[in-house]
């Protein structure tokens, strides 16, 4: 099958977004159109959306998968690369999105030209070590048990943003940036009527209790220009994984944007978006100097 994607349009080189776990690219329209001034911006989605594309069969479930790693994104958005005849793209990601992009830029560098890494899961070599000799301690983490508690259908779409609004980790969305959630991160109920939560609650929770472990290894040969975005309020990137980053990838390029949590780019999507876009201006001239000298 093609994999499903989301075209949000734009001119010039491509930019594809690689987006966060138990998200749909939708819910991020506000961070990526201001994208579209400068680049074609596409948005491939992940594994655990296919069900609901036309083509979906059971090779490409995710229960096919048994011992799946982080790197079967990285596969996928590959893979989706060939399917769309892409190379020499701008990768940004988010989270899960972050990650899966360093990976893919790793197994296939000439398909990147610039990486864009916003908050991605580098958890410290401690932690994830800790994660790797007690697998089901993991397994019981409070993100991975919360998400497989997660309420995932409502009556209707204002019901849903009613009860998102009160929730503490929705409180420093707009109200645009939740409608976005809520009308691109919920599908309806043919059968019932509902509303229900695109993201599968129980592949969120997947990647919560596997997370990522070679990232580490990855990062002293990744030699694109790429972008490191943390927002000071993360409960993910912790500061002992970003000074470790800072010391693995010197060359590039850390900003650290303060009054924000690990859900940047719903939380203040044009800012986060402007920072990309200045840096990528900043890359693009830097490219054209070097070739005019050259």
């Amino acid at each position: 099958m093609l994999i499903p994607h989301d075209n949000f349009g734009g001119d010039g080189p491509v930019l594809h977004f690689s987006h966060p776990n138990a998200y749909t690219p939708g819910c991020f329209r506000q961070f990526l159109t201001p994208l579209t001034s400068c680049f074609r911006v596409l948005a491939a989605h992940h594994r655990p959306l296919w069900y609901l594309s036309p083509g979906y069969g059971a090779a490409d479930a995710p229960e096919a998968f048994i011992d799946w790693t982080w790197d079967a994104i990285a596969d996928d958005l590959l893979r989706f690369l060939d399917q769309q005849r892409l190379e020499g793209i701008v990768g940004a990601g988010h989270s899960l999105g972050a990650v899966a992009t360093l990976m893919a830029a790793r197994k296939e560098p000439e398909r990147f030209r610039a990486l864009a890494l916003i908050e991605p899961v580098f958890l410290p070599p401690h932690m994830l070590q800790a994660i790797q000799a007690h697998p089901k301690l993991a397994a019981e983490r409070p993100f991975v048990l919360g998400a497989l508690r997660r309420r995932d259908r409502w009556p209707s779409r204002s019901d849903a943003f009613a009860r998102f609004r009160d929730k503490p980790v929705f409180a420093r969305w707009s109200d645009e940036a939740l409608w976005d959630y809520v009308n691109a991160g919920l599908h309806e109920d043919g059968t019932t009527g509902e509303v229900v939560l695109s993201y599968p609650r129980e592949w969120e929770a997947r990647f919560y209790a596997r997370p990522p472990t070679n990232v580490w290894d990855q990062l002293p040969g990744l030699t694109h220009p790429t972008l490191a975005i943390r927002a000071m309020d993360s409960d993910t990137l912790f500061p002992e994984a970003w000074a470790l980053w800072q010391n693995l990838q010197p060359a590039a390029t850390f900003v650290e944007m303060d009054g924000v949590g690990h859900m940047l780019t719903a939380e203040a999507p044009e800012d986060v978006a402007a920072v990309v876009a200045h840096w990528l201006e900043d890359v693009e001239a830097a490219a054209s100097n070097q070739s005019a000298s050259g």
